[in-house]
C-alpha cells in the first residue's frame, strides 16, 4: 500500500487571522496594560504608565468575531458596494470594450499594447478594484499574447503585476489609503498629489520593466521564463467588443465619480459613508447608461458584491484583533515596546523600519483592508512617538502591504492569474523578485524624502 506523502499547506488567511486572535488573547495575560496621555487624537511621548490589567477570556475570543464585524462594518459595506458597482460596470461591457479599442488603435503593436493595458490596469488598481478586474481580463490577455508571440509571464505582468502596483502606490484607494487615513484621523484623500507622483514613478518603472522583458524574448524566445505561447490552447475567448457611445459615457461616469468624491473629501470632509453613496450612483448610473433593466442591474450588483465577500470577512476578523487589544488595554503597551528599538533611529530611518514591519506582517495577513485594521491603530500613534507624520505611516503600511503580495504563494488573485496564464509560481518569482527589490528601494526613498519634507 502506497503511503501518502505529507504536504505542507499554507493555512487560509481567515485561519491565520483566527490564530492571531487566539495568540493575542494569550498575550493579554503576558503584556501589561498601559496607556499614554493624549492631546486630542495624538499620544504624548514620555507619558506611558502601567494600568490595571484586563486579560481576555475564552468568551472574549469568540465574542471578538462579532464585535470585529461591528467595528469594521463601514468598510465591510463599502467593499460590498464597490464590488457591486464594478460588477454592473463590467457587465455593461465597458471595460472590455475600452481594452479592445486600445488593441485596435495600436494596430497590434505589442509595445504599445502592453504599455496601454498595463497603465489601464494600474489605474484600476489605484481605484481599488483592479485586482478583481484583471482576473476577468487575464483570459483575453492569453489570447492577445498568443497572437503577438509572447509568453504567460507577460499575461501575469500586464494583469496582476500592473493592477497590484497601482493598488500599492494608489493616491485614492478607498480600501487602503482612505481607510488608513480614516483610522489615523487625517483628512481622506489628503496627500493626493504626493502619492500621485509616487504612482507615476511606480507605474513608469513597471511599464519599462515589462517592455524590456518583452523585447528580450522577442529577440531571443529561449530567454522566456515560461515559454512562448505556440497556440491558443483551451481558451475560448473573443476580444471582439465594439466600443459604443454608452461605453465612453460609462468611463466618463467612472472618472467623474472619483473626481466628485475627491472634491467632497477636500471641501466637505467626506468619509467612507459618502464614498458608498458615490459607488451606488456609479453602479446604478452605469446600468442605466448600459441599457440594463432593474433586474439585470440588481443581478450584476449582487454578483459583483459576492466577489468581495471574502474581503469583507477578512476585515471583520482582522478588526477582532483590535477589539481584543482595546478591551485588554494593551494597544498603548504594544506601541511603547515596539518603539523602544525604533526610537534609537532617526525619524527617516524609522519610517523605513515601519515599511519593513508592514512588509513582513503581510505574509500573515494579505488583505489590504484587513491588515489596515490591525496595524494602523498601532502605526498611527507610533508615528507620533517616533516623529514620523501620519501620512508617512499610511504610505509605509500601503507599500509594505502591496509589495509583499507579489511574493505570496497563497495570494489567491495572483495564483489565479498565473493559473490562467499557465505559469508556475517558481517561474513567476524569477521575473518578479528583481522588480520588487527595485520598487522597495523606490518606496524607501519616497518615505525618506517625505519624512525630511515634513509631509503632513
Amino acid at each position: 500500500m502506497e503511503k501518502k506523502k505529507f504536504k505542507l499547506a499554507v493555512p487560509d488567511t481567515l485561519v491565520l487571522i483566527t490564530i492571531m486572535i487566539a495568540v493575542m488573547c494569550v498575550l493579554t495575560w503576558v503584556i501589561p496594560a498601559g496607556s499614554f496621555e493624549k492631546d486630542g487624537s495624538k499620544i504624548i511621548a514620555g507619558t506611558f504608565q502601567i494600568t490595571e490589567s484586563n486579560p481576555a477570556t475564552l468568551w472574549d475570543f469568540f465574542n471578538s468575531f462579532g464585535a470585529g464585524m461591528s467595528k469594521g462594518a463601514s468598510t465591510i459595506f463599502l467593499s460590498l458596494i464597490i464590488g457591486g458597482a464594478f460588477g454592473v460596470l463590467i457587465d455593461t461591457g465597458t471595460i472590455h470594450a475600452m481594452l479592445h479599442a486600445v488593441v485596435r488603435m495600436t494596430k497590434g503593436n505589442y509595445v504599445t499594447i502592453l504599455a496601454c493595458v498595463s497603465i489601464l490596469m494600474s489605474l484600476f488598481g489605484a481605484l481599488g478594484v483592479g485586482l478583481n478586474v484583471q482576473l476577468a481580463f487575464a483570459p483575453i490577455m492569453v489570447l492577445l499574447c498568443t497572437q503577438l508571440g509572447l509568453d504567460g509571464i507577460l499575461v501575469g505582468a500586464t494583469c496582476y503585476m500592473a493592477a497590484n502596483i497601482g493598488f500599492t502606490a494608489s493616491p485614492i484607494n478607498p480600501l487602503t489609503v482612505v481607510l488608513g487615513q480614516n483610522i489615523a484621523e487625517i483628512t481622506p484623500m489628503s496627500g493626493i498629489l504626493e502619492r500621485a507622483v509616487c504612482w507615476v514613478l511606480f507605474t513608469g518603472f513597471m511599464v519599462w520593466y515589462i517592455i524590456h522583458y518583452a523585447n528580450k524574448i522577442k529577440k531571443d524566445p529561449s530567454k522566456s521564463f515560461s515559454g512562448i505561447y505556440e497556440s491558443i490552447g483551451e481558451e475560448d475567448v473573443s476580444i471582439e467588443n465594439e466600443l459604443k457611445p454608452m461605453h465612453i459615457v460609462n468611463m466618463l461616469l467612472l472618472i467623474a465619480t472619483f473626481a466628485f468624491y475627491c472634491y467632497g473629501s477636500f471641501t466637505q470632509n467626506w468619509q467612507l459613508g459618502q464614498l458608498m453613496t458615490c459607488m451606488m450612483i456609479l453602479g446604478i448610473g452605469a446600468g442605466i447608461v448600459g441599457g440594463m433593466t432593474p433586474n439585470q442591474i440588481a443581478s450584476s450588483f449582487a454578483a459583483g458584491a459576492k466577489t468581495m465577500t471574502y474581503t469583507a470577512l477578512m476585515v471583520g476578523f482582522a478588526s477582532g484583533i483590535n477589539v481584543i487589544m482595546s478591551d485588554a488595554n494593551i494597544i498603548h503597551s504594544v506601541i511603547y515596546y515596539m518603539c523602544i528599538p525604533l526610537a534609537k533611529l532617526s525619524s527617516t530611518v524609522a519610517a523605513v523600519g515601519m515599511f519593513i514591519v508592514n512588509f513582513i506582517f503581510n505574509f500573515f495577513v494579505s488583505s489590504g483592508s484587513g491588515q489596515c485594521y490591525i496595524v494602523m491603530p498601532i502605526m498611527a500613534p507610533m508615528a507620533d512617538l517616533l516623529g514620523v507624520s501620519r501620512q508617512v505611516a499610511v504610505s509605509a503600511y500601503q507599500f509594505g502591504d502591496g509589495l509583499c503580495n507579489f511574493l505570496l504563494p497563497h495570494a489567491g488573485l495572483m495564483v489565479g492569474t498565473l493559473g490562467i496564464a499557465k505559469v508556475s509560481f517558481s517561474k513567476w518569482l524569477k521575473f518578479i523578485v528583481p522588480f520588487v527589490i527595485v520598487i522597495a528601494c523606490i518606496s524607501s526613498g519616497f518615505l525618506v524624502v517625505m519624512s525630511l519634507m515634513g509631509w503632513s
